[in-house]
């Protein structure tokens, strides 16, 4: 299979691109040059991409060109911590919905027609628990659970529209994971989380297309 991974320089994507580059052919792209020698060590292949430029966008569509893609893996996002209101930022609240969501939501919109070329046609969104409405009971983080819940509907609203070209999307929280994102005091650790998610995505059909689930299959609140 052919699998396109986006942010996977280091964490879940740079686990989740090890996984995958052991049997089978990877992409996967990255922001930063030193991660792209981390990602070419696995026997993936490096391609930039910054979701936060439209002409990036464009350029990695243009790379891409005529080539098959069977699982397409949106891993790339950004976090900006805010612990309480005085802390929000207008240029943070609207990078983290590039990034996070309307990035995501351009990149397959871009990428649509090697998704189609391809057998198993799996669209897969990286999200967070974080978005969920109906789990929020600690507040804060407004720019990061504002994307993620932005990011959810983009990814359900995609399930509905690309049913009938059969391409199946998960919707997946990794847990609370120990990266540099999730911090020490996360709950697992990567090699935990990613053993989860590619467990779905393997399972990922139409049955459990648009659902949202966490890395081990439970079902989350929206």
């Amino acid at each position: 299979m052919k699998i396109l991974i986006t942010g996977g320089g280091r964490g879940i994507g740079l686990e989740l691109a090890s996984f995958y580059a052991m049997r089978h052919q990877v992409s996967v792209t990255v922001r930063d040059e030193r991660h792209a020698n981390k990602v070419a060590s696995l026997g993936a292949r490096p391609l930039f991409l910054d979701l936060n430029q439209q002409q990036s966008i464009n350029d990695l569509a243009k790379t891409l060109n005529g080539e098959a893609i069977d699982i397409l893996i949106h891993n790339a996002g950004v976090l900006h911590p805010e612990g309480d209101l005085d802390e929000v930022d207008a240029f943070n609240f609207a990078h983290s919905i590039q990034v996070n969501a309307l990035g995501p939501l351009l990149l397959t919109q871009a990428l649509l027609p090697n998704l189609l070329a391809g057998q198993t046609r799996k669209l897969v969104f990286i999200t967070s628990l974080m978005g969920s409405m109906s789990d929020n009971g600690a507040g804060s983080y407004y720019s990061y659970r504002a994307s993620k819940a932005a990011l959810n509907s983009v990814a359900k609203t995609l399930a509905v529209d690309l049913a009938s070209d059969g391409v199946k999307v998960g919707i997946y929280h990794p847990g609370w994971v120990q990266t540099d994102m999730g911090g020490p005091r996360a709950l697992i650790d990567v090699g935990t989380s990613v053993a989860g998610l590619t467990a779905r995505i393997d399972e990922l059909d139409e049955t459990r297309s648009g659902r949202f689930l966490n890395n081990d299959g439970t079902p989350l609140p929206w």
